[in-house]
């Protein structure tokens, strides 16, 4: 085991990118941990970020809670709702919450980005976390064109660029630049091949890891 995260503790919360098995909830907290962190992860599909304010409900399609590698279960057999992120910081103590969102927000059937509304949701969260300990926020992969999201590439990279101007005081991981457009592969235009979730965490851990290596410092 490599040992450059002894004493951290990472809270994971995010939206269907987090929240099934095959998806980042299958690679990061593995990935981690081999590292000697402790990892708790909690993801809401279809969720936005405001919605831990309160704690989210379900919207349809579940959701998982996962402490380090244990079982991952099925989304649909989730209790809700989910604690709120002031009752989360309080239970785990994290050394750095990563928020993983872009997809939700990105509004990719507006033909603008609605900011004021993108605002609204993202700030009140990056606020509550950053009050508290450090804050990475994780910003969307690239996906494929299809009716029923309408994400393109030039959308994608909309919500990004708004996003690495916007969650300050979180640190922002560009995951555009993590992989190139065409080496993404999906599902259904939005949710990737386990394959492809591979490689975008381990492009997460190696983005987040020089963040993460002062042995729990907080900010």
């Amino acid at each position: 085991m490599q040992a450059a995260l002894v004493g951290v503790t990472l809270l994971i919360i995010g939206d269907s990118h987090v929240a099934f098995q095959g998806s980042l909830l299958s690679v990061l907290p593995e990935t981690y941990e081999q590292m000697g962190a402790k990892v708790i992860t909690y993801g809401v599909c279809s969720s936005t970020p405001d919605a831990w304010l309160k704690g989210p409900v379900d919207t349809g399609c579940g959701g998982t809670i996962r402490e380090g590698t244990g079982p991952i279960v099925d989304p649909y057999d989730a209790k809700f709702p989910f604690p709120d992120i002031d009752t989360l910081i309080k239970k785990w103590d994290p050394t750095a919450v990563i928020v993983v969102y872009g997809d939700t927000i990105g509004a990719y059937s507006a033909e603008t980005l609605p900011t004021e509304w993108v605002e609204s949701e993202m700030k009140p969260l990056t606020t509550a976390i950053s009050n508290k300990t450090r804050c990475i926020w994780v910003g969307p992969t690239w996906g494929t064109f299809i009716p029923r999201y309408g994400k393109t590439e030039q959308k994608t990279q909309r919500i990004s660029d708004f996003l690495s101007s916007h969650v300050t005081p979180c640190t922002y991981i560009d995951s555009t630049s993590l992989m190139q457009s065409n080496t993404v592969k999906t599902v259904d235009g939005l949710h990737l091949t386990p394959q492809s979730y591979k490689a975008w965490g381990a492009d997460i851990v190696d983005a987040t890891l020089p963040l993460l290596e002062k042995k729990g410092e907080k900010n």
